[in-house]
């Protein structure tokens, strides 16, 4: 009955591009930014992207976006945590404490967490890096089948120590 979203590395992005249009527009823009811009109506040339340019099109981004949203985005959570269940978007670092993660990793991931399980009683629910199948993989549960680019997309409910996967 209750949803909890969380932020990910793409809602950064967006949110430091517009905060920092000169410096962060490009990189933004070649990681779905462009995609984005469509979604809400702000159109964009593939022109060469100048100061100016970053900022009309940080603007206008701010401008498309309803009411609240900014805010809403800006107060997204990094992680959820119910029990031993840790649900962030990219990873955990399997050689630190869950409670010392560092910002960073919980959204654009770790170079040991897919090879290294933890040594704890620790859970990780996580997207981020696409998988063919969402199911359980040692003390991993990654749920990313990569919908923007395959069409499917997945979920789990996790509920009384029971993972139910669901694919569309």
């Amino acid at each position: 009955d209750r949803v909890i979203c969380l932020m990910g590395n793409h809602e950064r992005m967006m949110l430091d591009f517009i905060d920092d249009p000169v410096g962060r527009g490009g990189y933004w823009l070649r990681h779905g930014g462009m995609d984005t811009l469509a979604s809400f109506g702000v159109e964009w040339f593939n022109c060469k992207l100048d100061a100016i340019k970053s900022i009309e099109i940080a603007n206008n981004l701010e401008a498309a976006m309803p009411e609240g949203m900014q805010d809403w985005l800006r107060s997204l959570p990094l992680k959820w945590v119910s029990g031993n269940m840790h649900c962030v978007h990219a990873a955990m670092s399997p050689l630190r404490p869950v409670e010392e993660q560092r910002d960073e990793v919980l959204l654009w991931g770790h170079p040991d967490f897919l090879t290294t399980q933890r040594n704890d009683e620790n859970f990780v629910l996580h997207g981020h890096t696409i998988v063919k199948h969402a199911t359980i993989t040692g003390c991993r549960i990654p749920v990313d089948t990569g919908a923007y680019k395959t069409g499917r997309l997945s979920a789990v409910r996790v509920s009384d120590g029971v993972c139910s996967f669901i694919e569309s």
